[in-house]
């Protein structure tokens, strides 16, 4: 059973919760409930949580700061005005956890790595055109743990691989994924004030987000075109495979991404 921590002061929020049922058939306990931020941190010094929500309120920076420091890879859900929205979040939840708690590998995957890998994957669905709006890509966000922002300005790149190439087909024998994984590695996870993303989705599209590092930061697309070119360059000469660079534009923010 995962065990959920909920911090919050409103009593109408905990009213909701404790009358909520059903957490055992989702595979989880109850909640514990606590209204301060000592109590939080009590309470996750003496029970394995799985997951926590954090109100949004002044008196939680403090908790919010240590988590990030503490617990950077644990899933923070959210809190709903509703019961039925609420379950809908917990379902969410549900998922990611069953997904973190796998052992469906055999590489041996510590607490952060597994969580790494679910973010990566997240971000395939997202530059893949497949999170259903906004208030899902701002739960998700949040329940991943991205320190990004839906509307802040950022770079996407597509490239095409040729069909009559036959890279895939004949040349690449381990599949999309282990195909995604080899160029994350040319391109790299930063690169002049932008994280770089990567996400396969088809034999014959890649797609690289590029993500302001910092928010003062402007993504600039020359910087990235010019990266981009170095990049597929690179890997022409040590793969063997040739990319196009269809385009390179600059979106308004995560959300033009959604679906």
């Amino acid at each position: 059973m995962y065990r959920l921590l909920i911090v919050t002061e409103n009593q109408n929020v905990n009213d909701m919760i404790s009358a909520m049922q059903g957490w055992e058939k989702l595979g989880f306990k109850p909640p514990r409930l606590r209204a301060t931020t000592q109590e939080a941190l009590e309470c996750m010094k003496k029970h394995a949580i799985d997951a926590i929500a954090v109100d949004h309120a002044p008196a939680f920076e403090a908790l919010l700061t240590c988590l990030d420091e503490q617990y950077p890879d644990m899933p923070m859900f959210q809190i709903a005005s509703s019961q039925e929205e609420q379950m809908q979040i917990v379902q969410e939840l549900s998922r990611l956890l069953i997904r973190l708690k796998a052992d469906d590998s055999n590489d041996a995957y510590d607490a952060a790595s597994s969580m790494q890998l679910q973010r990566e994957r997240w971000i395939k669905r997202l530059v893949s055109g497949m999170i259903p709006g906004e208030d899902a890509l701002k739960r998700h966000l949040a329940l991943y743990r991205f320190h990004m922002q839906p509307d802040l300005p950022c770079v996407l790149a597509r490239l095409e691989m040729s069909d009559e190439d036959g890279f895939m087909s004949v040349r690449w024998h381990y599949g999309s994924e282990r195909l995604e994984t080899a160029l994350r590695n040319f391109f790299g996870q930063a690169y002049s004030h932008m994280s770089m993303h990567l996400a396969v989705v088809s034999p014959e599209e890649v797609r690289v987000l590029c993500y302001p590092a910092s928010p003062e930061f402007a993504v600039s697309e020359n910087i990235a075109y010019d990266y981009m070119c170095e990049t597929v360059e690179q890997i022409e000469n040590y793969l063997g495979l040739h990319m196009n660079i269809t385009s390179v534009q600059r979106i308004s923010g995560l959300r033009e991404l959604c679906c």
